[in-house]
């Protein structure tokens, strides 16, 4: 009985449950048995290769290691991995442990910054090549150099001040280099700077040729001698680098470097010479003298500038070679002789050339020309019996009085009736400004006022707005020996500048001035065979020309004056295909035997163009 109590007290009790578990089904999904989710699978080879790889590309890029990365830690890659250690102290085994490779990545993290730094200074201009990562003497001079004009501490370290100005917008920029052969407006304003520190003279043409060259050569030799500027290793090469321009334009840069003396000789002299002369205080070239008359015009521009006398210091030097710089209202005078070129030999002869006592066009040259008309001067003064003719004794030398004389006292005695007022020589004073103010031919001076003479006096007294009597009266006096005198005006004035070797052909306007149409590039006679001077009768000749003498043909010959002709490029017969390239290739030089040689088609526009009379021909 009890057993089976038990039996049904187990069997009411696994009812309840399965109840209990009905119930608790209607509200649960069922949970079926499935497989645990198991760990991927890895695979220690692959990943040991991977790490390799990337030791290798890090090595490659610290070229420690050529060639491709292809994971397998070969003796190649365990040379490398052995030099890479030993450069950075941790264990040489050429083995790839985590330390190394940590290593390797911070290195090359290291090696891309450098990269980086680099590349904005070679875009800046700092640098030139390429970003390699390594930072090198020629990274480190681009640093300082960067330091140095952008106001910072010049050490060739990058610290956080350096880093943040180097990417900075505001970051000075230098400009591209110029060299020789360049040209435009960045070469004229550094060919202004150069003649503004006395570097260089002359003036700023745009064209980068060898004198600018040498004038940077100049200005950077200069650089060396001034200490502040010895750490920017500028080479003294005549080539305009970036930081030169920099310097060079830097509108607070200072050439000064030392004093000078009277008496001393050097380089600085002769840059303190070159500038006084560009300002107009000097008439001499310059040279390494700083001799007495250097020091008369320091003394006078020292003056202009408000400068205590004989104190060439830094405040002279600054002065002398500011942008405001006062110029010389007149040079120096000097004592000239003959042999001597300059402003001082050409005022005397504008000024002989004004009173009628020569035909020379100024060239400021002191030669036989000038002497004879010296000698001429004197030779008058002495006729009226003037004490100022023992100034021109020796009219191979001028002193300071008699050029001051010339100056000052010939151009009123020119103007002015006297004595020999209608004298042979007085009618060739007459003569010879109607000469120079192109209305009467050279041969025309003859001492006789009278035909060709007359008729030119007759044609300068209409122009000039006076009656045309033909009489040399006061009023016709006072014109004629006047700086403002008229001159006769035709159709066209072609120039010959024998040291240019070109040609200017200048037409009249209605405005009565003269408008440059024409430039011919030509050749001119060898050791001055060409004669300088005025040509008035010049005219149109032959379309082939024969020059018997030298066996040779010429187109389009137009005579000067006698045998002294423009004409075109030679030929050896008379035909374009016999064209000598000599003469072609010459043009630009001097090259004939007097006559002015031209391209085909110049010689053919001034043969169709410019008929007798039409034109004033002016060789200087």
């Amino acid at each position: 009985m009890k057993r089976l109590a038990k039996l049904s007290v187990m069997i009411c009790l696994l009812c309840m449950i399965g109840a209990w578990m009905s119930a608790l089904a209607q509200d649960m999904p069922i949970v079926r048995d499935e497989p645990l989710p198991q760990a991927e699978a890895t695979d220690p080879e692959a990943d040991e290769r991977a790490r390799v790889k990337r030791a290798q590309e890090l090595l490659i890029e610290l070229r420690y290691l050529a060639g491709g990365a292809d994971g397998i830690l070969g003796p190649n890659t365990a040379i490398a991995l052995k030099a890479f250690q030993l450069d950075f102290g941790l264990i040489a085994d050429g083995t790839l442990n985590d330390v190394t490779l940590q290593a390797l990545e911070t290195r090359a993290e290291k090696v891309d910054n450098i990269k980086a730094l680099q590349q904005r200074l070679i875009d800046l201009g700092y640098l030139t090549g390429i970003a390699d990562g390594i930072y090198g003497d020629h990274t480190r001079k681009a640093v300082k150099l960067f330091q140095s004009l952008n106001g910072l501490e010049a050490s060739g370290e990058v610290n956080d001040e350096t880093r943040g100005a180097i990417y900075a917008d505001g970051a000075v920029q230098l400009p591209d280099m110029l060299v020789a052969g360049n040209t435009g407006d960045r070469v004229a304003q550094l060919q202004e700077k150069l003649i503004q520190f006395g570097f260089l003279s002359g003036a700023a043409d745009g064209v980068y040729g060898k004198k600018t060259s040498a004038a940077i050569t100049r200005f950077q030799e200069h650089l060396s001698h001034q200490s502040v500027y010895s750490e920017l290793d500028i080479p003294a090469n005549g080539k305009a680098t970036p930081v030169t321009q920099m310097v060079l334009l830097d509108p607070d840069y200072s050439t000064y470097y030392t004093d000078i003396a009277p008496g001393e000789e050097s380089g600085e002299v002769q840059r303190v010479e070159r500038r006084l002369k560009g300002l107009g205080y000097m008439d001499r070239d310059e040279d390494r003298h700083f001799d007495d008359y250097a020091v008369t015009t320091a003394r006078e521009f020292q003056k202009a500038a408000g400068l205590e006398a004989d104190v060439y210091d830094k405040r002279f030097i600054d002065a002398l070679f500011s942008e405001g710089a006062p110029a010389a209202e007149h040079y120096v005078l000097h004592s000239i002789a003959e042999g001597d070129s300059g402003l001082a030999v050409r005022e005397v002869e504008e000024a002989l050339a004004l009173a009628g006592m020569t035909i020379k066009l100024p060239n400021g040259r002191f030669d036989a020309k000038l002497v004879s008309a010296l000698t001429r001067l004197h030779d008058y003064l002495k006729a009226q019996n003037s004490p100022d003719a023992s100034m021109f004794l020796a009219p191979q030398w001028l002193s300071v009085e008699a050029q001051q004389w010339i100056l000052n006292t010939l151009p009123e005695l020119a103007a002015r009736a006297d004595s020999n007022s209608g004298s042979a020589e007085d009618v060739r004073r007459v003569q010879r400004r109607l000469h120079l103010l192109y209305y009467l031919s050279r041969i025309g001076i003859d001492g006789r006022l009278g035909g060709e003479s007359l008729s030119a006096l007759k044609r300068f007294q209409a122009a000039n707005g006076l009656p045309d009597t033909g009489e040399v009266d006061d009023a016709t006096r006072t014109a004629l020996f006047s700086p403002n005198a008229v001159c006769d005006k035709r159709p066209y004035r072609v120039e010959v500048d024998l040291n240019q070797q070109r040609v200017y052909v200048f037409a009249l306007q209605d405005d009565g001035t003269y408008d440059n149409i024409k430039t011919f590039v030509c050749s001119t006679g060898l050791h001055d065979a060409t004669p300088r001077g005025i040509y008035l009768d010049g005219f149109p000749c032959n379309k082939w020309h024969y020059f018997k003498k030298y066996s040779c043909w010429a187109q389009y010959s137009f005579e000067i004056e006698g045998d002294i002709m423009f004409h075109s490029v030679l030929y050896s017969e008379q035909d374009e295909n016999s064209l000598r390239t000599g003469s072609v290739n010459a043009l630009g030089s001097r090259a004939s035997h007097g006559c002015i040689r031209l391209e085909v088609e110049a010689a053919q526009w001034l043969y169709e163009n410019c008929k007798r009379g039409s034109l004033v021909i002016l060789i200087y």
